[in-house]
Protein backbone atom coordinates (compact mmCIF):
# COMPACT_ATOMS: atom_id res chain seq x y z
CA UNK A 1 0.00 0.00 0.00
CA UNK A 2 2.85 2.42 1.30
CA UNK A 3 4.84 1.73 -2.52
CA UNK A 4 1.85 2.30 -4.45
CA UNK A 5 0.99 5.62 -2.60
CA UNK A 6 4.54 6.32 -3.22
CA UNK A 7 4.50 5.52 -6.82
CA UNK A 8 0.72 7.95 -7.20
CA UNK A 9 2.72 10.80 -5.69
CA UNK A 10 5.98 10.19 -8.09
CA UNK A 11 3.43 10.07 -11.13
CA UNK A 12 1.83 13.20 -10.06
CA UNK A 13 4.56 15.45 -9.13
CA UNK A 14 6.83 14.32 -11.98
CA UNK A 15 4.72 13.48 -15.07
CA UNK A 16 0.83 14.66 -14.25
CA UNK A 17 2.11 18.23 -14.03
CA UNK A 18 5.14 18.30 -15.85
CA UNK A 19 4.89 20.15 -19.50
CA UNK A 20 4.18 17.30 -21.76
CA UNK A 21 6.22 18.74 -24.27
CA UNK A 22 9.70 18.06 -21.99
CA UNK A 23 8.19 15.54 -20.66
CA UNK A 24 10.12 12.56 -22.59
CA UNK A 25 13.23 14.69 -23.08
CA UNK A 26 17.17 13.97 -21.97
CA UNK A 27 18.18 14.75 -18.21
CA UNK A 28 14.42 16.43 -17.71
CA UNK A 29 11.87 13.19 -17.82
CA UNK A 30 12.81 11.95 -14.07
CA UNK A 31 14.87 14.23 -11.19
CA UNK A 32 17.60 11.57 -10.55
CA UNK A 33 19.81 12.51 -13.54
CA UNK A 34 19.88 15.88 -11.71
CA UNK A 35 19.82 14.76 -7.74
CA UNK A 36 23.21 12.61 -8.90
CA UNK A 37 24.73 15.60 -11.16
CA UNK A 38 24.11 17.95 -8.11
CA UNK A 39 25.23 15.35 -5.19
CA UNK A 40 28.13 14.50 -7.61
CA UNK A 41 29.41 18.08 -7.68
CA UNK A 42 28.59 18.66 -3.90
CA UNK A 43 31.25 15.53 -3.23
CA UNK A 44 33.67 16.61 -5.69
CA UNK A 45 34.24 20.70 -4.68
CA UNK A 46 33.46 19.85 -0.84
CA UNK A 47 34.87 16.89 0.16
CA UNK A 48 36.80 14.38 -2.73
CA UNK A 49 38.54 17.47 -4.50
CA UNK A 50 40.16 19.44 -1.33
CA UNK A 51 41.39 15.83 0.41
CA UNK A 52 42.86 14.24 -3.07
CA UNK A 53 44.48 17.79 -3.19
CA UNK A 54 45.65 18.07 -0.04
CA UNK A 55 48.88 16.78 -0.70
CA UNK A 56 49.70 17.51 -4.49
CA UNK A 57 50.53 20.93 -5.76
CA UNK A 58 47.54 23.35 -7.11
CA UNK A 59 47.36 22.13 -11.33
CA UNK A 60 47.99 25.75 -13.42
CA UNK A 61 45.34 24.64 -16.18
CA UNK A 62 45.95 28.04 -17.86
CA UNK A 63 45.30 26.87 -20.84
CA UNK A 64 42.05 24.91 -20.21
CA UNK A 65 40.74 27.60 -18.45
CA UNK A 66 41.04 30.05 -21.41
CA UNK A 67 39.22 27.76 -23.34
CA UNK A 68 36.74 27.10 -20.66
CA UNK A 69 36.00 30.98 -20.40
CA UNK A 70 36.33 31.27 -24.79
CA UNK A 71 33.76 28.05 -24.84
CA UNK A 72 31.44 30.36 -22.42
CA UNK A 73 31.80 33.70 -24.12
CA UNK A 74 30.86 31.84 -27.27
CA UNK A 75 27.90 29.79 -26.22
CA UNK A 76 26.35 32.60 -24.36
CA UNK A 77 26.71 34.93 -26.88
CA UNK A 78 24.82 32.32 -29.23
CA UNK A 79 22.71 31.88 -26.70
CA UNK A 80 21.97 35.69 -26.80
CA UNK A 81 21.41 35.83 -30.40
CA UNK A 82 19.16 32.56 -30.51
CA UNK A 83 17.10 34.53 -27.96
CA UNK A 84 17.10 37.92 -29.75
CA UNK A 85 16.23 35.57 -32.85
CA UNK A 86 13.01 34.38 -30.98
CA UNK A 87 11.97 38.16 -31.36
CA UNK A 88 12.53 39.93 -27.94
CA UNK A 89 13.38 43.86 -28.08
CA UNK A 90 12.03 44.26 -31.38
CA UNK A 91 8.40 41.83 -31.71
CA UNK A 92 7.94 41.39 -27.81
CA UNK A 93 8.66 43.96 -24.49
CA UNK A 94 9.19 43.09 -21.23
CA UNK A 95 5.98 44.54 -19.93
CA UNK A 96 3.28 41.73 -19.63
CA UNK A 97 0.66 42.16 -21.86
CA UNK A 98 -2.76 41.25 -21.92
CA UNK A 99 -1.95 38.16 -24.36
CA UNK A 100 0.80 36.10 -24.18
CA UNK A 101 3.51 36.87 -26.82
CA UNK A 102 2.98 35.04 -30.34
CA UNK A 103 6.59 33.04 -30.54
CA UNK A 104 7.24 32.13 -34.32
CA UNK A 105 8.66 28.51 -33.31
CA UNK A 106 7.92 28.06 -29.57
CA UNK A 107 10.26 24.56 -30.08
CA UNK A 108 13.23 25.60 -31.14
CA UNK A 109 13.07 28.36 -28.15
CA UNK A 110 12.47 25.44 -25.88
CA UNK A 111 15.09 23.51 -27.53
CA UNK A 112 17.75 26.33 -27.39
CA UNK A 113 16.92 26.37 -23.00
CA UNK A 114 17.55 22.88 -22.91
CA UNK A 115 20.94 23.43 -24.42
CA UNK A 116 21.13 26.42 -21.91
CA UNK A 117 20.63 23.56 -19.23
CA UNK A 118 23.28 21.63 -20.21
CA UNK A 119 25.78 24.97 -20.35
CA UNK A 120 25.08 25.10 -16.48
CA UNK A 121 25.87 21.91 -15.97
CA UNK A 122 28.80 23.09 -17.73
CA UNK A 123 29.39 25.75 -15.89
CA UNK A 124 29.98 23.44 -12.99
CA UNK A 125 33.45 23.01 -13.85
CA UNK A 126 34.52 26.14 -12.82
CA UNK A 127 34.32 25.31 -9.09
CA UNK A 128 35.94 21.83 -9.86
CA UNK A 129 38.82 23.91 -11.46
CA UNK A 130 39.42 26.34 -8.00
CA UNK A 131 39.63 23.28 -6.22
CA UNK A 132 42.38 21.57 -8.82
CA UNK A 133 44.42 24.43 -7.84
CA UNK A 134 44.09 24.82 -4.51
CA UNK A 135 42.08 27.99 -4.28
CA UNK A 136 39.17 26.53 -2.11
CA UNK A 137 38.75 29.93 -0.39
CA UNK A 138 37.02 30.63 -4.10
CA UNK A 139 34.61 27.45 -3.35
CA UNK A 140 32.51 30.33 -1.30
CA UNK A 141 28.79 29.76 0.46
CA UNK A 142 27.71 32.13 -2.51
CA UNK A 143 29.66 30.28 -5.44
CA UNK A 144 28.17 26.62 -4.93
CA UNK A 145 24.78 28.23 -3.88
CA UNK A 146 24.40 30.19 -7.02
CA UNK A 147 25.55 27.29 -9.29
CA UNK A 148 23.35 24.72 -7.46
CA UNK A 149 20.57 26.65 -8.00
CA UNK A 150 20.77 27.74 -11.37
CA UNK A 151 20.76 24.22 -12.20
CA UNK A 152 17.60 23.65 -10.44
CA UNK A 153 15.64 26.15 -11.71
CA UNK A 154 16.56 25.94 -14.82
CA UNK A 155 15.44 22.07 -14.62
CA UNK A 156 12.25 23.07 -12.92
CA UNK A 157 11.22 25.52 -16.02
CA UNK A 158 11.95 22.69 -18.60
CA UNK A 159 10.27 20.05 -16.73
CA UNK A 160 6.92 22.54 -15.71
CA UNK A 161 6.99 25.62 -17.38
CA UNK A 162 7.81 26.30 -20.66
CA UNK A 163 6.49 29.86 -21.00
CA UNK A 164 7.92 31.78 -23.72
CA UNK A 165 7.63 35.12 -21.47
CA UNK A 166 10.30 33.53 -19.05
CA UNK A 167 12.95 33.42 -21.75
CA UNK A 168 13.24 36.93 -21.07
CA UNK A 169 15.25 35.79 -17.98
CA UNK A 170 17.71 33.49 -19.65
CA UNK A 171 18.68 36.22 -21.84
CA UNK A 172 19.44 38.72 -19.36
CA UNK A 173 21.41 36.29 -17.48
CA UNK A 174 23.38 35.07 -21.04
CA UNK A 175 23.97 38.53 -21.49
CA UNK A 176 25.81 38.78 -18.32
CA UNK A 177 27.93 36.26 -18.36
CA UNK A 178 29.25 37.35 -21.85
CA UNK A 179 30.35 40.55 -19.80
CA UNK A 180 31.58 38.22 -16.84
CA UNK A 181 33.90 35.38 -18.83
CA UNK A 182 35.40 38.16 -21.21
CA UNK A 183 36.51 39.39 -17.73
CA UNK A 184 37.45 35.74 -16.66
CA UNK A 185 39.29 35.54 -20.53
CA UNK A 186 41.50 38.68 -20.17
CA UNK A 187 42.61 38.05 -16.48
CA UNK A 188 43.63 34.71 -17.21
CA UNK A 189 46.28 36.07 -19.83
CA UNK A 190 48.38 37.04 -17.01
CA UNK A 191 49.42 39.60 -13.97
CA UNK A 192 49.74 42.68 -16.55
CA UNK A 193 46.24 42.26 -17.83
CA UNK A 194 44.44 41.84 -14.42
CA UNK A 195 45.99 45.11 -13.68
CA UNK A 196 44.39 46.97 -16.11
CA UNK A 197 41.19 45.19 -16.02
CA UNK A 198 41.03 44.90 -12.38
CA UNK A 199 39.14 48.44 -11.84
CA UNK A 200 36.00 46.58 -13.71
CA UNK A 201 35.90 43.86 -11.27
CA UNK A 202 33.22 45.38 -8.56
CA UNK A 203 31.22 46.50 -11.73
CA UNK A 204 30.60 42.73 -12.74
CA UNK A 205 29.11 42.19 -9.00
CA UNK A 206 27.16 45.47 -9.54
CA UNK A 207 25.97 44.56 -13.11
CA UNK A 208 25.12 40.88 -11.37
CA UNK A 209 23.27 42.39 -8.98
CA UNK A 210 21.60 44.52 -11.45
CA UNK A 211 20.15 41.55 -13.35
CA UNK A 212 18.56 40.35 -9.84
CA UNK A 213 16.63 43.59 -9.60
CA UNK A 214 15.45 43.15 -12.85
CA UNK A 215 14.55 39.86 -12.93
CA UNK A 216 12.52 40.48 -9.44
CA UNK A 217 10.57 43.20 -11.57
CA UNK A 218 9.77 40.88 -14.29
CA UNK A 219 8.56 38.25 -12.33
CA UNK A 220 6.22 40.39 -10.09
CA UNK A 221 4.07 40.80 -12.93
CA UNK A 222 2.68 37.90 -12.59
CA UNK A 223 0.78 39.75 -9.82
CA UNK A 224 -0.95 41.81 -12.47
CA UNK A 225 -4.48 40.76 -13.35
CA UNK A 226 -3.60 41.53 -17.11
CA UNK A 227 -1.01 39.15 -17.38
CA UNK A 228 -2.24 35.71 -17.93
CA UNK A 229 -0.77 32.82 -16.04
CA UNK A 230 -1.31 29.51 -17.73
CA UNK A 231 -1.40 27.46 -14.63
CA UNK A 232 -1.46 27.81 -10.70
CA UNK A 233 1.72 25.89 -10.42
CA UNK A 234 3.81 28.41 -12.23
CA UNK A 235 3.08 31.14 -9.61
CA UNK A 236 4.32 28.43 -7.06
CA UNK A 237 7.62 28.30 -9.16
CA UNK A 238 7.37 32.16 -9.15
CA UNK A 239 7.32 32.76 -5.73
CA UNK A 240 10.37 30.21 -5.25
CA UNK A 241 12.06 32.16 -8.08
CA UNK A 242 11.95 35.49 -6.42
CA UNK A 243 13.08 34.18 -3.05
CA UNK A 244 15.90 32.32 -4.97
CA UNK A 245 16.94 36.01 -6.36
CA UNK A 246 16.35 37.78 -3.12
CA UNK A 247 18.84 34.89 -1.32
CA UNK A 248 21.36 35.98 -4.79
CA UNK A 249 21.00 39.86 -4.11
CA UNK A 250 21.69 39.34 -0.15
CA UNK A 251 24.62 37.17 -0.80
CA UNK A 252 26.30 39.32 -3.79
CA UNK A 253 25.52 42.46 -1.45
CA UNK A 254 27.07 41.03 1.54
CA UNK A 255 30.11 39.83 -1.32
CA UNK A 256 30.33 43.55 -2.41
CA UNK A 257 31.19 44.77 0.65
CA UNK A 258 33.43 42.90 1.91
CA UNK A 259 35.50 42.11 -1.44
CA UNK A 260 35.17 46.10 -2.19
CA UNK A 261 33.76 48.34 0.18
CA UNK A 262 35.56 47.09 3.35
CA UNK A 263 38.65 47.32 1.39
CA UNK A 264 38.25 50.57 -0.05
CA UNK A 265 37.43 51.84 3.78
CA UNK A 266 40.91 50.65 4.88
CA UNK A 267 42.91 51.73 1.85
CA UNK A 268 41.73 54.93 3.21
Amino acid sequence: MFVVMIREIYNYIFVELSAPLSREWPLISSPFPLMLIIFGYLYFVLYAGPRYMEDRPPYKLKTFISLYDLIQILANLWMVQEHISFGWFSKYGIICSGQPPDFPNTLKMFSSIWWLFLLKIFDLIETCLFVLRKKQNQVSNLHVYHHVSNIFFAWLYLKYILDERATLFSLLNCAVHVIMYMYYFVSAMGPKYQQIISPFKPFITRIQMVQFLALIICVLQILNPACPVQMKFHSVVAVMFVGNLLIFLYLFNNFYKKSYTNVSKEKN
